[in-house]
């Protein structure tokens, strides 16, 4: 293997490489084992041609094509380790030739990064508070879901549950075109249009209306955007909301039931409390690390952030596929490209990777580590949470070292970050480190 590195540019570096038949040679039997079975040639059995007589008849080329998803990358790997390189994540490969064989690869470094002064962090956290009103909003919120809707006799007004049948045209084609459907006039609703429940106000039972509405012009469907849709509204039906009466009879109808209204109200007050504790708590961690990476200098290898970019539409894609959404379709209701998107992930990409190389080298620095004793206890209490249904476990009975390294990452960062909470809240004024040094020590008492 012959392999050329280039100067480093942007925290990565480029090997190229090329591969020589003694190289080849194992990649050339695998392709041969993936082939074989699938060719017929006159005198052999399926999968029982000679290596030889399949590559005289496929050509070398052909029995590589098979494998070059493997061979590019093992033998990258190999380059890597042989001029000792501090490679950060998966290296760009780019094949140049069939014969011989030669690609490159460029691959990111480790990120240049700077902490800061962490360990000046001062953030006061504020207690949350519950009150009378937040405990009435949910009340509320209960009554909402328990309400009747029941037939009136008057015209249409906000708040109202209609049936409707409505027909939406843009330029004399259908766009909207449904019959019977039920349609709750909120004044802040945008569905279909913005506007359009106001124009039901007013309207009684079995009549018509006819009205256009013009489609802003920062609309999502840039196809629509600007134009005006003409309506043809007709409704059979108009209800109001019934809201039921805040009493002891209310509070038994609730969930399980209780006892008065006094212990539904102590309840959701408990319940509320324990979601602001939470809130308040994460919204003083967001704090903490958002001031904590301001702080941060990083240097990113540019291919870093494409992969990372790669993986968040790899996300956003599965996402879609799970609601039967075509990426092309979903681009095209959003008003993107996917070179826009792309550019658009890139400071979200470079961000996620900036806050993972700061707490990496922050846990590094105060010298944190995670025992197998913690992995264990984790461990533990993963598969007791999903012992009601085995199905979810991972891995039964036991995890893989991978899945172990998993659960080690996950731990080290919430301890890492427990410690800078600590640090912003006053408890810690020196690293960890320094603080278990003795000679860090002398002299701190005079």
């Amino acid at each position: 293997m012959k392999i050329t590195q280039e100067e480093e540019v942007d925290r990565q570096t480029v090997l190229n490489i090329e591969l020589e038949d003694s190289d080849l040679d194992p990649y050339l039997e695998m392709g041969y084992r993936k082939v074989a079975p699938r060719l017929r040639l006159p005198g052999f059995r399926p999968g029982k041609a000679p290596r030889g007589i399949v590559q005289q008849y496929l050509g070398k080329e052909a029995l590589l094509n098979e494998v070059l998803d493997t061979m590019l990358p093992e033998c990258t790997d190999k380059a890597i380790q042989e001029n000792n390189i501090d490679a950060a994540s998966t290296p760009n490969i780019e094949l140049e030739e069939l014969d011989p064989i030669t690609f490159k690869a460029t691959i990111p470094l480790r990120p240049e990064i700077t902490l800061g002064t962490y360990l000046d962090i001062r953030l006061e956290r504020e207690d949350p508070t519950v009150g009378e009103e937040d405990v009435q909003e949910r009340l509320d919120q209960i009554r909402q879901g328990m309400a009747l809707w029941e037939p009136v006799d008057r015209d249409v007004e906000l708040g109202d549950l209609v049936t409707m049948t409505a027909k939406g045209t843009v330029e004399e084609e259908d766009i909207i075109n449904e019959e019977n459907v039920d349609y709750f006039l909120d004044k802040e609703s945008v569905n279909p249009f913005p506007g359009f429940a106001e124009h039901l106000v007013g309207m009684a039972s079995g009549t018509e209306s006819e009205f256009g509405i013009e489609i802003p012009q920062d609309f999502s469907d840039t196809n629509l955007a600007g134009k005006t849709v003409d309506f043809s509204v007709t409704i059979s039906e108009i209800k109001k909301q019934t809201l039921p009466e805040l009493n002891d009879e209310f509070a038994k109808g609730v969930g399980d039931g209780y006892e008065s209204l006094e212990s539904l109200t102590a309840e959701i007050k408990k319940d509320a409390q324990e979601a602001a504790a939470t809130s308040a708590k994460q919204e003083y961690t967001d704090s903490v690390l958002n001031t904590f990476l301001e702080g941060v200098t990083i240097a990113v290898a540019p291919v870093m952030i494409n992969h990372e970019v790669d993986h968040m539409l790899g996300e956003r894609s599965r996402v879609l596929a799970q609601m039967n959404i075509r990426v092309d379709d979903y681009l095209r209701s959003i008003g993107q490209t996917e070179d826009a998107m792309r550019e658009e992930m890139r400071e979200e990409a470079e961000s996620r990777i900036k806050r993972t190389f700061a707490l990496t080298n922050l846990a590094e620095e105060e010298g944190l580590e995670i025992s197998d004793e913690e992995i264990d206890t984790r461990i533990e209490s993963i598969q007791e949470s999903n012992s009601g249904n085995p199905e979810n476990l991972p891995i039964q009975p036991e995890f893989t070292e991978e899945m172990r390294e998993t659960v080690r990452r996950m731990l080290l960062s919430e301890k890492t970050i427990d410690r800078l909470l600590a640090i912003a809240g006053g408890e810690g004024t020196a690293s960890l480190q320094q603080s278990d040094d003795p000679a860090s020590n002398e002299g701190s008492d005079q």
